[in-house]
């Protein structure tokens, strides 16, 4: 395996760098953007910071830090079962989606620039791959 194991990790810290810079999410941080895209595409779903976790990845004390920045924020507000009082739904707050919109719409342009620049083929073959390399960190990690 060599020095390509060496390359591969440094292309994936340069992508990750470039993707959590303020050039790309600059409205929101990267946390609040993953979770607020997770709350916008599941808006028919009871959403708990369980579920958010075990989506997104994060560890509970930060998904709790970024909950509560959120909420501070006016982003998402957090609403108690009346079924079960131990359950906190993790809501939306609908009269601030403008932002994640504008924010969601401008990043997609950048990727539409970058699926431009790399050509149709190149896209889709790296899709397939981004899907497979997510699959299998997934499981390496856990």
């Amino acid at each position: 395996m060599g020095e390509i194991n060496e390359e591969i990790l440094e292309a994936w810290l340069q992508l990750t760098i470039a993707i959590d810079n303020e050039k790309i999410v600059s409205e929101m941080p990267l946390n609040e953007i993953l979770i607020y895209r997770y709350l916008y595409c599941n808006q028919d779903k009871d959403v708990t910071a369980t579920d958010l976790c075990n989506a997104i990845g994060m560890l509970k004390s930060q998904m709790n830090r970024t909950l509560t920045s959120m909420e501070e924020k006016e982003l998402i507000y957090r609403l108690r079962s009346s079924q079960d009082k131990r359950q906190v739904f993790v809501l939306l707050n609908m009269e601030h989606t403008s932002l994640y919109e504008k924010e969601h719409a401008r990043i997609l342009r950048i990727v539409d620039r970058l699926i431009e620049r790399v050509g149709m083929d190149n896209a889709e073959k790296t899709l397939k791959l981004f899907k497979l390399i997510a699959r299998i960190a997934k499981e390496e990690i856990n």
